[in-house]
């Protein structure tokens, strides 16, 4: 710090110097003003405006429903089938919609993060930061579809925020590697969209473990880190879904917490390298 109290960084070498959780917080305001252009930037001139929050959800659960009324199948056991279903979905598009555009954010703001110094870490933390304005807008209808169905949520409902937690430090781990990879390799970005649309699938967004995956393949499904909080979700919004174990639930904090150390190791070990490559 100056003696005018103008803050000094100081800019080491080595991915562990790089990686100052109190330099991040010092400029948490970059965080939200990225976030709050990544808002704007998305709605700016549409015709919907914060509707397409809530047509992509609404859209993949109608999918999910024209495929299950071809199918016969109970997906969702014996729990409402349209809650059950638009719960995932929403919660997969805030993973899904925060992943895209924080594993692109470095290469997006190449003009920007060429000229000025500040922490790399508040682009991909923004952009899934901002994910969550789309999850509020679409947990709104989610609010109307349980009213609609009858379905009163009970204490259970104070698990939803860690859920939510639970699948953004998930992307933003995700998005640490993207990002940094982006930098380098252009391929990745026109393979993720695909990854995402096949990962669905096999991720309890349309159905439930219990109603659709054998028993027999549940340890291997369940090793999916998003299951955990997708049929968390379920558990705190519908009563009589079944909570996921605590085994599940630990792993699942686990494997999110070393994709999100090591994802930050290496995006900072390589966004020196990102910076005078794009």
């Amino acid at each position: 710090m100056t003696k005018h109290g103008t803050p000094v960084f100081e800019v080491r070498a080595g991915a562990l110097a790089r990686i100052r959780v109190r330099e991040l917080w010092d400029h948490r305001h970059l965080v939200l003003l990225f976030a709050w252009r990544h808002i704007r930037i998305r709605y700016k001139q549409t015709v919907l405006g914060i509707g397409w929050a809530v047509l992509a959800p609404v859209a993949y659960t109608l999918i999910f429903l024209l495929l299950f009324r071809l199918v016969p199948v109970a997906p969702t056991g014996d729990l409402p089938l349209v809650p059950a279903i638009f719960a995932g979905t929403i919660l997969w598009q805030f993973f899904s919609r925060g992943l895209t555009d924080a594993g692109t954010s470095l290469t997006a703001n190449a003009n920007l993060i060429t000229k000025v110094y500040f922490p790399r870490l508040v682009l991909p933390a923004s952009a899934v930061l901002a994910s969550l304005f789309d999850l509020a807008v679409s947990s709104t209808l989610l609010a109307l579809v349980l009213l609609f169905y009858g379905v009163a949520p009970g204490w259970s409902v104070l698990a939803a925020p860690l859920c939510v937690l639970h699948v953004f430090l998930l992307a933003l781990g995700l998005s640490l590697w993207l990002a940094a990879i982006d930098g380098l390799y252009r391929d990745l970005r026109h393979a993720v969209p695909l990854l995402l649309q096949l990962a669905m699938f096999v991720s309890p967004v349309g159905y439930t473990t219990a109603g659709l995956v054998p028993a027999a393949w549940r340890w291997l499904f369940e090793l999916n880190p998003i299951v955990a909080p997708i049929e968390g979700l379920r558990f705190a919004l519908i009563p009589g879904a079944p909570a996921p174990s605590a085994m599940i639930v630990g792993q699942s904090v686990a494997l999110t917490l070393v994709l999100l150390v090591a994802g930050a190791l290496f995006f900072a070990r390589t966004e020196q390298t990102v910076v005078d490559r794009v």
